[in-house]
C-alpha cells in the first residue's frame, strides 16, 4: 500500500512539473536570490521555537523582521517532516510535542501560516523556525499521521 502511495505521489509530482513547462518547452525557473532559498537539509537541522506571551500580531502578519519579537522564545523541538500537498505546495512542518523524555509524545503539524523562518544573516545555512503557537496550543493540536 505504501509503495502504491509513493508511486502515485511520484506521478502527481511529475505531472505538476510537466504542467509548468511553457509552450516553448522551457522549464520554469524559480525566481529570487539563492541566498533567500532554503533547502530541505537546512530545515532538517532547524530548531523550532515558540513566541510565548504577547507579541505584535501586525508585525507577524506584515512579514516584517521579527527582531523586536524574539525576546521571549521557548524551544519546542526539531523539525520531523516537511509536509507538502500533492501539488507540491508546502503545508507546514511536523514536530513532536508533549510527553517526557520521548514517552507520551505526539507528532503535530504546524501550519504554514503559523511559522516564520529566520537566519542569523543572509550567508548562514542555520535556520530557526519561529511559531506563534505557544506550547499549550501546540499540545492541543490533533496528532498528525500520514495516510489518514
Amino acid at each position: 500500500m505504501i509503495r502504491k502511495a509513493l508511486i502515485f505521489s511520484a506521478i502527481v509530482a511529475a505531472s505538476a512539473a510537466g504542467a509548468q513547462e511553457s509552450a516553448s518547452g522551457d522549464r520554469a525557473q524559480p525566481s529570487g536570490d539563492a541566498a533567500q532559498m532554503v533547502t530541505a537539509t537546512m530545515l532538517e537541522e532547524a530548531s523550532i521555537v515558540s513566541l510565548e506571551g504577547q507579541y505584535d500580531e501586525g508585525v507577524w502578519q506584515a512579514g516584517d523582521p521579527l527582531t523586536s519579537m524574539i525576546a521571549d522564545l521557548t524551544e519546542i523541538g526539531q523539525v520531523e517532516n516537511v509536509v507538502l500537498n500533492t501539488a507540491g505546495q508546502m503545508q507546514g512542518l511536523t514536530t513532536d510535542v508533549g510527553g517526557f523524555l520521548g514517552i507520551g509524545t505526539k507528532q503535530v503539524l504546524i501550519p504554514l501560516e503559523d511559522i516564520r523562518l529566520t537566519r542569523p544573516d543572509a550567508e548562514s545555512d542555520e535556520i530557526t523556525i519561529i511559531t506563534r503557537l505557544n506550547e499549550q496550543q501546540l499540545t492541543d493540536l490533533s496528532e498528525f499521521q500520514i495516510g489518514e
